[in-house]
């Protein structure tokens, strides 16, 4: 029916009730002017009265409208009874639980108070211990609210009590509901708590039975008590994630200080202590995962801030050995380079993004300094004695490094780049000591073809350093052009290797400062090294080094 239709409807059944009433009242004032004379007694005139009222009126829409309101009167007086209802419902008429005074309680709020009463007696106690019995506890909820809402509804809601019915159990539901958040230690068991609420307390599989249709419990929940219980259980959820985060991360740590070697699989732990976390906020809701995401990784950056500070100092006591143990350098490198692939595939704060890097930054490069200075040393023992005399001391130093990095196999992403480094460096020192020795002293030390031996020594390198870290850049080319530049017989041709040799290596900042150094070694003269640097100055990759008036020069100061 249209809305026009009905409101056209209404306003004719209000006009013919009028002409009802005023009819009955015609009536009355007939017979009391009519029948006083003729009548003489009250139940006379009770008589007439009824016969005259009782006259039907004649239009069939309100008469009929008249005998259904006086039969629903009729059936509702017969069926909403304390003792019907509370035997409806389950529950004494009377026990003092809801109210004490009962009886002086007008119908109204006698129904309303038996109807809290059977909730209250219906509803499951909390269990002893929430952490253990939570899931069984919310299962016998959903099957005890399921259960009532179907056996009762029907005739509630012929009675008119269903909407009091749902409207309790909505109160008494989140009156549990706080008190299992205050009960609830476990991040798991928040997260079910919440997930519950959020997607099976308001689902159709338990408030929308096929029988209830009519109600529709769902529509009837108290929407700003729901978003106040929402808003404080994700407070105590963050409250519990934060914690729980924070106990495991504390245990990786003192894991790590019984030990007495770096835990390689350190960053296993940790990352899956927080993905675990993200991902149970994320089946609940994407923001509530962000949320959460940020809690766990400013615990996360207290941790690496931590373990950073007590892995420097054990990595500095472990370099001042004779013999050092690297192994454990690289297990950090490890663990630092895990952890910030991780934390960079994650959308989180820039400031706390930021800092965390910083922090593993730091890390890496304190870790690979003093890998560098350990290899340093080493280089450093063999090359001084092999400049100096006719022996194997480069044999024996190629040895000690293989054995120094050959646990590197076990560390596939850090390998590549601790090989990277120590091969430049030990290159860089091979030729540092190289040019510290005129050529007539090498000549006497080595033999007369000193370029073979250089070639000889590179190769062996590069055969080193590429078994150690495949496909490792070939470092050992630098040590190749100084055999090159030897046997250079013009000075066109030293400037053309010059060129190369800067196009090649200019973003290589030692080698770049000593190649003056070698060019003095080959025995140019001061003001051809002059011109060399002329030429330089004009190549795009040429970058003159700050606080110097020649780049050249100041090898002669």
């Amino acid at each position: 029916m249209s809305q026009r239709g009905g409101t056209t409807c209404a306003n004719s059944l209000k006009l013919e009730m009028n002409k009802f009433m005023a009819f009955v009242a015609k009536k009355k004032a007939f017979m009391r002017e009519s029948t006083q004379p003729l009548i003489e007694n009250n139940n006379d005139i009770q008589d007439g009265f009824e016969q005259a009222t009782c006259t039907r009126y004649e239009n069939p829409l309100v008469q009929n409208t008249l005998d259904i309101h006086k039969e629903t009167c009729l059936q509702s007086e017969e069926q909403i009874t304390p003792e019907k209802l509370a035997e409806l419902l389950q529950v004494p008429l009377e026990d003092g639980s809801c109210c004490s005074t009962h009886r002086q309680l007008n119908a109204e709020q006698q129904h309303l108070c038996l109807v809290q009463r059977s909730v209250d007696q219906h509803f499951p106690k909390l269990p002893p211990d929430v952490d253990q019995n939570l899931h069984q506890y919310l299962e016998n909820v959903q099957k005890m609210v399921i259960t009532e809402f179907v056996r009762l509804g029907p005739p509630l809601t012929r009675m008119g009590l269903m909407g009091s019915l749902i409207d309790c159990y909505h109160r008494e539901m989140f009156t549990r509901l706080d008190d299992l958040l205050q009960n609830v230690r476990s991040s798991k068991n928040s997260f079910g708590l919440m997930k519950w609420v959020l997607h099976t307390y308001l689902s159709p599989e338990m408030l929308c039975h096929p029988e209830l249709q009519e109600v529709d419990p769902i529509k009837k929940v108290d929407l700003l008590l729901f978003t106040e219980w929402v808003g404080k259980a994700k407070d105590k959820l963050l409250e519990n994630v934060e914690n729980e985060v924070k106990v495991f991360l504390e245990k990786i740590l003192q894991n790590e200080r019984d030990k007495e070697t770096v835990k390689d699989d350190l960053y296993v732990d940790t990352i899956q202590c927080i993905d675990a976390m993200i991902e149970a906020g994320r089946q609940i809701s994407q923001k509530l995962s962000g949320r959460v995401q940020d809690v766990c990784f400013q615990e996360l950056l207290n941790f690496l801030t931590q373990y950073t500070n007590e892995q420097t100092e054990i990595l500095e006591k472990k370099a001042k050995v004779d013999k050092p143990e690297i192994k454990d350098f690289f297990k950090t490198l490890k663990n630092c380079k895990e952890i910030k692939q991780y934390i960079q595939t994650k959308e989180i704060k820039t400031s706390l993004l930021k800092e965390t890097l910083a922090v593993l930054d730091n890390m890496e490069t304190f870790t690979l300094k003093v890998l560098k200075e350990i290899t340093a040393d080493m280089a450093e023992r063999y090359l001084k004695k092999y400049f100096k005399s006719e022996n194997k001391e480069f044999l024996l130093l190629i040895l000690d490094l293989t054995h120094l990095f050959s646990e590197l196999q076990g560390f596939q992403g850090i390998q590549m780049r601790v090989v990277h480094e120590a091969y430049k460096l030990v290159t860089y020192l091979y030729l540092k000591h190289f040019i510290q020795k005129s050529k007539k002293k090498l000549l006497r030390c080595w033999s007369p073809d000193v370029g073979r031996t250089v070639n000889q020594d590179a190769e062996m390198l590069q055969e080193t350093f590429s078994m150690l870290a495949p496909g490792v850049e070939q470092w050992h080319l630098m040590l190749l052009s100084v055999k090159e530049l030897d046997e250079c017989e013009s000075f066109d041709a030293v400037k053309l290797t010059v060129a190369r040799m800067h196009d090649e290596y200019h973003t290589w900042s030692e080698f770049m400062e000593i190649l003056p150094a070698l060019l003095r070694w080959k025995g140019l003269s001061k003001r051809k090294i002059m011109e060399l640097e002329d030429i330089l100055k004009d190549l795009p990759n040429y970058q003159h080094r700050a606080g110097s008036v020649s780049w050249f020069l100041c090898f002669y100061c």
